[in-house]
């Protein structure tokens, strides 16, 4: 398995980054150059998707070149580590890495209330009905939004953000929602628009990378996606990433490995494939040797402390709770293996390892200029 490092010189946060720029809004992180340039043709209209889970192996292998996701493709950038959706979409909508806006992975562990709590849905992810009685995420990890600085900085511009139907007022299909978008580009003087999709993330967690469902899903996506480019004015631009690809995966069941969960505080964090683990007092080195005993072959053990000095989450002014989130030691998946936490869910594919399918995402630029 080809290993490839997050470059946050060429990364879904350097397209926010530039988005920023644009709208003059100052960025502490470098823009893309391919990009600032066919925004500096001038466009009322920003329209920036993110389409879950879609890496450049399924644009690769699923459709054809004349296909417009795939014939607008102007690059390829990584995506953040890890690459996974809490990480990934909340660097693009603050703008910032990981390790500035503290969102790590799927599971995130809070010393104050114990929990293991499930980011984006305030549950505890080993006691589904446990819940706490105030949103940890927006009591600890809140950020200003994209959409917020630049209207801060442009009062004249509309800022929109549309998702799916799992909050209020979303949509129920990505075609819908390029309607809406349609609508307020077409009738608004200045836009600024996010759209974030689930698919085709979540029928590769069923099916496989490259099932016949995956690849009706991205002709379909790509169905909705040339109507959106085909009506829009000339004065807006469409910008199209991934938060992540998907790997295909073979379970591996650590729970059934009752010695070394006996090693533990807790049970682990994060992520399956960049998952995290807090070790009892006096036991590290006990620990790992047996965690390198038992799998070494598949993932590969880092301290907390080389973590950090890789600078994987990024670079800048570390959030305050990230010492907290993270154990004494994370794993990460060097060959298609993921670990089952629990009774596991039965994947085909999944996500947060470092492999090319994993980390490498489109930048697909659409406009009539």
């Amino acid at each position: 398995m080809k290993i490839i490092y997050p470059d946050y010189k060429n990364s879904i946060l350097n397209v926010s980054n530039s988005i920023l720029k644009y709208y003059g809004v100052k960025n502490e992180y470098p823009s893309i150059k391919l990009l600032d340039k066919e925004l500096n043709k001038g466009y009322n209209h920003i329209i920036y998707i993110l389409l879950d889970g879609m890496g450049t192996n399924l644009i690769k292998n699923l459709l054809d070149k004349e296909d417009s996701l795939s014939k607008y493709m102007k690059k390829e950038i990584t995506s953040v580590f890890p690459p996974t959706t809490v990480a990934a979409t909340d660097t693009v909508l603050s703008a910032n890495p990981p390790i500035v806006n503290g969102h790590l992975g799927w599971v995130q562990y809070f010393e104050k209330e114990d929990i293991n709590l499930v980011i984006f849905q305030n549950y505890d992810f080993y006691n589904t009905e446990r819940i706490p009685a105030v949103d940890l995420r927006q009591k600890y990890l809140s950020f200003e939004r994209m959409g917020e600085k630049i209207h801060k900085q442009n009062p004249d511009i509309l800022t929109n953000e549309l998702f799916p139907a799992f909050i209020e007022n979303g949509s129920e299909s990505f075609k819908e929602q390029i309607e809406r978008v349609l609508l307020i580009t077409h009738n608004t003087d200045k836009s600024y628009n996010y759209i974030y999709w689930t698919e085709p993330d979540l029928i590769q967690h069923k099916t496989g990378i490259y099932s016949k469902e995956t690849k009706e899903m991205m002709t379909n996506l790509n169905t909705d996606f040339t109507e959106l480019i085909e009506n829009i004015s000339d004065d807006t631009i469409v910008i199209c990433i991934a938060d992540h690809g998907l790997t295909d995966i073979k379970e591996l069941p650590l729970f059934e490995n009752k010695e070394l969960l006996n090693l533990l505080k807790r049970l682990p964090s994060i992520e399956p494939r960049a998952i995290n683990f807090f070790v009892k007092d006096g036991l590290l080195e006990e620990f790992k040797s047996l965690f390198n005993k038992n799998y070494s072959k598949h993932y590969k053990l880092y301290t907390k402390q080389e973590i950090l000095d890789l600078k994987l989450f990024g670079e800048g002014k570390q959030h305050s709770l990230v010492d907290m989130f993270l154990g004494d030691y994370m794993a990460l998946a060097i060959d298609n293996s993921l670990f089952t936490l629990g009774n596991g869910k039965g994947y085909l594919a999944h996500h947060a390892g470092m492999s090319e399918d994993e980390m490498m995402v489109p930048l697909i630029i659409y406009s009539k200029k």
